[in-house]
């Protein structure tokens, strides 16, 4: 190990910044399902149909992702701190207008804002990560903060609907708003960024090997790499179909199938949130072990996404509570493992230095794939027609074909990725 990955190591600020950023992150999954809790009281309140709603909740990913390469580049100029403080402040204030908002217009507005907030967290505690923690605890790590976020996700189901029905979804979205203020002044006041022991900022990998990986032209042979963009494209699918189903239509499809309450359906939809938290870090921990058969577990998690996809699509009209749990609990858990497998091999072809700005170029691309398939189902839904203003069984049924397509492409594409080789950052540590 070389001394500055030995500061890094035993330095137990770390953990305090984990646990900041972990923080933090929580509310970013909230947001990014709450909506689906919330979803019959929004289109009451603003009088307006499935495909507005998708497009009001879409702003939310378009916001995100569009934000995410100048995200990448400021994490790795200003630090993972000032970034993530100052974004979480523009998250409480577009919680506050989303909670005033008189229209689906200014709700769209609030959203949007939410989503350029939250957007300042994630890859930026990836730039975070790749300073305080091992190149071998990277995925580890990155499974621990995604479980932690899936939490937040849980919040947003059942808790949000009690919260929704005791105080109204507009003072639930106030005391949001409040929470993510404090967390910002956290993260601002007493978080530091990671500093080697010649006073740089520079990652603990650092050799003069990697120095010579971090040039503008090897980061310009990433970006024009196949392997690039055929993972941005598998994410841009894989994940846009699963946040879809778990942050807009689970809680009105379990709703209109099994004839349950929001509250009832909001319980049955947190099985995809508790999978996605036990998976991420399993799956996480995992890849780090067994790093040379990455792209085996890759292809294999994939294989078993397309399978879970073909279930509910096969079976949206018949799933009773028992299949709707299991189902949902392993569509998470494979999905939330997949995820942190993608990140893993992100990494193991990125030169740490530049681990922000490439991730923030790769980071939009789910976001992306939310906002069109949000959007995309919304459009079948509406096209299909409610009956007695309550979307049926067959109209979720047509939506969850496209998302199961849309899984089977991104199969196929698996198969275009080369075996990872390693960057010069994945040096010999002696420990």
């Amino acid at each position: 190990m070389n001394p500055a990955s030995e500061n890094s190591a035993a330095d137990p600020h770390r953990w305090f910044v984990f646990g900041a950023l972990a923080a933090v992150y929580f509310f970013v999954l909230f947001h990014r399902v709450s909506t689906s809790v919330v979803a019959p009281d929004l289109i009451a309140s603003f009088q307006t149909n499935a495909t507005a709603l998708g497009l009001m909740s879409s702003m939310y990913f378009y916001a995100y992702a569009l934000e995410q390469p100048l995200v990448g580049h400021l994490s790795d100029r200003l630090g993972p701190r000032r970034v993530v403080g100052c974004w979480s402040l523009v998250a409480a204030l577009g919680c506050v207008i989303f909670g005033l908002a008189p229209s689906i217009t200014w709700a769209a507005i609030g959203r949007g804002l939410i989503g350029f907030g939250v957007g300042g967290v994630y890859v930026p505690a990836l730039k975070a990560f790749s300073q305080w923690f091992r190149l071998k605890e990277f995925s580890t790590m990155v499974g621990l903060l995604m479980a932690i976020g899936n939490m937040g996700a849980i919040v947003a189901t059942t808790p949000l609907a009690l919260s929704s029905r005791a105080f109204g979804w507009r003072m639930s979205f106030f005391l949001i708003a409040a929470i993510t203020l404090s967390l910002a002044l956290v993260v601002l006041l007493f978080t530091r960024d990671y500093h080697s022991a010649d006073g740089s900022d520079k990652n603990h990998a650092d050799t003069p090997m990697e120095k010579a990986v971090t040039s503008r032209r090897q980061i310009r042979f990433i970006l024009t790499s196949i392997k690039f963009w055929v993972l941005f494209l598998i994410f841009f699918g894989i994940y846009g179909i699963f946040v879809t189903l778990q942050g807009l239509w689970a809680t009105p499809y379990l709703m209109s199938v099994l004839h349950a309450d929001r509250l009832q359906a909001s319980q049955l939809n947190m099985a995809l949130p508790i999978g996605f938290t036990l998976g991420a870090p399993l799956f996480g921990w995992i890849a780090d072990r067994f790093h040379t058969r990455k792209r085996q577990l890759f292809i294999g998690l994939l294989t078993a996404i397309v399978i879970f996809w073909l279930v509910l699509s096969l079976r949206a009209q018949t799933l009773d509570i028992k299949e709707g749990v299991v189902l949902f609990f392993l569509m998470g858990a494979i999905t939330g493992g997949w995820l942190a497998v993608l990140w893993a091999l992100i990494r193991e072809i990125t030169p740490a230095e530049g681990m922000g700005f490439i991730a923030g170029v790769m980071n939009p691309a789910p976001f992306f794939g939310i906002a069109v398939f949000q959007v995309l189902t919304g459009a079948v839904l509406d096209h299909v027609g409610r009956i007695d203003g309550v979307y049926p069984p067959e109209a979720f049924q047509a939506a969850f074909w496209v998302c199961t397509l849309a899984a089977v492409v991104c199969l196929l594409l698996s198969f275009m990725i080369m075996k990872t080789r390693r960057v010069s950052d994945r040096v010999p540590e002696n420990n």
